[in-house]
């Protein structure tokens, strides 16, 4: 199997998984680091270690958003992000897996995002599909797609 058909497999599977939500899987603990990594980084607000986490070649993606693609556009992104919030959030892996040099988790947060302009807090919960590639002997971020899984006032949880 040739490696381009073999990493869409994986996303396919990883895709499917989510969907279906079967049963979770403990996560390896190199991709809980990331994870928890991440959750650091977001905290302190540190742009340069959230683009240390993906790959040259990241992806960046959540509704309502284009995708964001390599690591100058994540910088900028990131930045921007910061300059109108502060998000505290902690991330909980449901389900992981590794095959080859190509890994996906599933993963749920939780926490508080404070905009800047007007001090208001809010809880919010988050989603996480994140494709990961080795490269130079490291789990990268490849993908990550996140949404909301708190509804808007009116909607029905799903």
């Amino acid at each position: 199997m040739s490696s381009a058909i073999q990493r869409r497999a994986i996303l396919v599977a990883a895709g499917v998984a989510a969907v279906a939500g079967g049963a979770a899987a403990q996560a390896p603990t190199d991709l809980q680091k990331i994870m928890d990594s991440y959750a650091a980084a977001l905290t302190s607000g540190d742009v340069e270690a959230l683009v240390g986490l993906y790959s040259p070649e990241g992806v960046f993606m959540r509704e309502e958003m284009k995708a964001i693609v390599g690591q100058d556009a994540l910088r900028a992104a990131y930045k921007e992000v910061f300059a109108t919030l502060k998000i505290n959030l902690q991330f909980t892996v449901r389900e992981a897996e590794e095959s080859g040099d190509m890994a996906w988790l599933r993963s749920v947060s939780k926490g508080t995002v404070k905009v800047l302009a007007t001090g208001v807090e809010t809880k919010q919960g988050y989603n996480q599909l994140v494709v990961l590639r080795k490269e130079g002997g490291a789990w990268k971020i490849h993908a990550y797609l996140y949404g909301s899984n708190r509804p808007e006032p009116g909607q029905t949880p799903t």
